[in-house]
């Protein structure tokens, strides 16, 4: 592998490390500072604990080199023969699935709510955070494996 194709993968790998690094501590330090919180206080509770001016100050410059990354390297993984083709392969696509995860369910829904969560009703508050939260769980095991 020249050295031209081997550093798309190590920005991959760099970027991605940053961003697993990140999620988990968002998912373990921060989410927690507001899922819990009363529905009437929860985009309060969002801005006090750094979540949402992260999604606009951090976020936005990391996750979207992870989904360009991956899928330059899907492009130079199917074109290069090397031994450990397979999972250069298998980690750009499953990093390219993770991204497409980000931004068709997660950073979108999130956005949403931010936006007018304050005119939802109580349930649908509830209903919302249970679910991003939950399914959140699934997209940091992909995020891992990737």
């Amino acid at each position: 592998m020249t050295v031209k194709r081997a550093i798309p993968l190590w920005l991959l790998v760099i970027f991605v490390g940053i961003q697993f690094g990140a999620g988990w501590y968002e998912k373990l330090g921060v989410i927690p500072l507001w899922a819990d919180a009363p529905p009437g206080q929860v985009l309060d509770a969002m801005d006090e604990s750094g979540f949402h001016q992260a999604g606009r100050a951090f976020w936005p410059f990391v996750s979207p080199v992870v989904a360009l990354l991956s899928l330059i390297n899907l492009y130079l993984a199917w074109r290069t023969p090397v031994t450990f083709r397979r999972w250069w392969l298998a980690s750009a696509g499953i990093m390219a699935a993770y991204s497409l995860s980000t931004y068709g369910y997660f950073a979108t829904q999130m956005l949403i709510f931010q936006a007018g969560g304050d005119d939802w009703a109580p349930d649908r508050v509830e209903s919302f955070i249970d679910t991003w939260t939950t399914l959140n769980y699934p997209r940091m095991v992909l995020g891992g494996i990737g």
